[in-house]
């Protein structure tokens, strides 16, 4: 399984085999400067790419994604001696949550971040050693910036059968501790990504030069390493893929290649994507032991990821074209244009639907009768019905069917006092008028009531004087004492002055006279005179006479007709007049 060793530059002989182990694993000159402990370096956009090998792919323009990512490793970095044999673990447990986020540029360029976050990590350290990482707790890692160029590829979409490849770059930003074995010195390591798809499953192989400033920790040198990663990814059913792959790393300028030197880890697992929800999970062993390989690792995360798409159906074989029978001679056409009307003599009748008429013309469509049809609605005064030979065609629209259908009712006439009404009858689809007459019963004489004429009440009260220009009335309007309320017993009497008013539509502006005694103020009497002409004058526009035929006047004790110094003379001069005018 893969393991990380420190081994030693120098042999040191000890007194007791208990002190040889201990002195073996201690340098002469004690050096620490430590290093990023992790190798498992997850890519971003998983749903694209394996775990940790990039595939050729980029997504297409824009497209983003964001997962995260928790990566457990059990005793990645631990202490043996030169038999081989385990002493102790200088860190036992390391656990990194991974934020990895991508954005696919133009269809040819992506662009992905890692930001880790050491969320658990516990050992021993070296005894007598400078640095104890096991107590290195919470930290951030180092930031990875992975741009990845597509060089070519032969697949249209990413599902399809093909090859591709690509250029990326593992960019390490030093922002975690190094001390602590949770971060390095700035470093690139440049990289090569091939991949093909056969029938579903996708190969992928990655190579890559990481160029890192020489560093030790202990008795063991860490310098630049020569990189690969080999994987395969098969799908299983719809939004369900295995992966599986191997990585590793040798260190060129070493001495000798040696396990201390070449982690070499194997990892396995799956992913599930249903739309944008990107969950997987897996787990590795260590094959080579070397610095960061673990005994086991383990990881899960969930995020956001381009949806996948189906890849493109292979292309059905075009069939051997059936050899055709001879062609049958054609038929004698059915009819010619030039003898239409009598090759196809059997044209539809026309007909009626919805108030429209149907027609149809004969044609002759490649030998073959046609009828075309024509719709069109019939002309004013015209309605689709039939004519005498019982087809449908366009006819004189019938002026009515019922007796409701005669609305055009001449208005009723009054002459010698007779009302003359009038009634509609459809008389077979003509409209007759057929006049009624009546004479207005006692008490009733002919005139118009709200502008039409009919038997109204008799007005003996009120008479209009030609000679005058007055409306006469036999009886005087009654209001209660030293009110302008008018008393009800004058109610029919102003009913009569509103009909003879409605009766003589010639009287166009009617002067109301309100005239008192001279008992009281002067001015008081003027005002109670105004205030009860203006109120017959709404009396008689509450009657329906037009406002703008009624002027109200206050005239007061100014014009008796009576001597005031009796009781008789006084009840006269309380009173109102009509006196008809000309409008202005």
């Amino acid at each position: 399984m893969e393991r990380i060793m420190v081994r030693s530059r120098n042999e040191v002989r000890g007194l007791w085999g208990a002190a040889l182990a201990l002195l073996l694993l201690m340098p002469q000159a004690a050096s620490a400067q430590g290093f990023e402990l992790q190798q498992f370096n997850p890519m971003p956009n998983p749903s694209g790419n394996l775990f940790s090998t990039s595939s050729a792919d980029v997504g297409e323009h824009l497209d983003w994604s964001a997962v995260a990512i928790f990566n457990y490793s059990n005793d990645p970095l631990v202490l043996r001696n030169r038999d081989g044999e385990r002493i102790d673990s200088v860190v036992s447990d390391h656990a990194t949550t991974h934020l990895l986020v991508s954005l696919a540029l133009l269809d040819r360029f992506e662009l992905g971040l890692d930001l880790p976050f050491v969320v658990w990590q516990r050992g021993s350290g070296v005894p007598g050693g400078e640095q104890a990482p096991g107590e290195g707790g919470f930290g951030v890692g180092d930031i990875r910036v992975v741009p990845k160029v597509q060089i070519f590829s032969t697949r249209e979409s990413a599902e399809d059968n093909g090859v591709a490849l690509a250029a990326l770059a593992d960019v390490y930003i030093p922002t975690g501790n190094e001390e602590r074995l949770q971060g390095g010195d700035f470093r690139v390591g440049p990289r090569l990504a091939f991949d093909a798809i056969v029938g579903g499953p996708r190969i992928a192989a990655n190579v890559g030069y990481l160029y890192r400033p020489g560093t030790s920790y202990e008795n063991l040198t860490i310098d630049d390493t020569l990189g690969w990663n080999l994987g395969v990814e098969v799908p299983i059913v719809e939004g369900l893929r295995a992966t599986a792959e191997a990585y590793g790393k040798i260190t060129p300028l070493a001495d000798a290649i040696v396990a201390e030197d070449s982690p070499t880890e194997i990892v396995g697992g799956a992913k599930y994507q249903i739309g944008n929800l990107l969950m997987l999970a897996g787990g590795g062993v260590g094959l080579v032991s070397g610095y960061g390989t673990p005994d086991w690792r383990a990881f899960a995360g969930v995020g956001w990821a381009p949806a996948l798409s189906s890849p493109a159906p292979e292309p059905e074989p075009t069939p051997e074209p059936e050899p055709q029978p001879e062609p049958e001679p054609e038929p004698e056409p059915e009819c010619r244009a030039a003898s239409v009307e009598a090759d196809c003599a059997d044209v539809p009748a026309p007909s009626c639907e919805d108030g429209q008429i149907t027609t149809y013309v004969a044609a002759c469509e490649e030998g073959a009768c046609a009828y075309r049809s024509s719709t069109s609605t019939c002309g004013e005064g015209t309605v689709c019905g039939s004519d005498e030979a019982g087809q449908a065609a366009c006819v004189a629209q019938a002026e009515c069917e019922v007796d409701g259908d005669c609305a055009t009712i001449p208005a009723p006439t009054c002459e010698d006092n007779m009302l003359t009404t009038y009634a509609g009858v459809c008389v077979e689809g003509s409209c007759d008028y057929v006049a009624s007459e009546t004479a207005c019963e006692e008490g009733f004489e002919c005139g118009l009531s709200r502008g039409t004429p009919a038997c109204v009440q008799e007005t003996e009260l009120v008479t209009i004087d030609e000679e005058t220009q007055r409306i006469e009335i036999s009886e005087i309007v009654y209001f209660a004492t030293g009110s302008a309320q008018i008393e009800e017993r004058s109610y029919e009497l102003l009913n009569q002055v509103a009909q003879v008013l409605e009766n003589n539509p010639q009287v166009e502006m009617v002067r109301i006279e309100g005239h008192t005694d001279n008992v009281g103020r002067a001015s008081s009497n003027l005002r109670l005179s105004q205030d009860r002409a203006t109120s017959v004058r709404e009396y008689l526009i509450g009657r329906g006479i037009d406002a703008e035929r009624l002027r109200a006047e206050g005239i007061g004790q100014e014009r008796p007709i009576a001597d005031n110094s009796t009781d008789t003379g006084r009840a006269r001069n309380r009173r109102v007049e009509f006196h008809i005018e000309q409008r202005d």
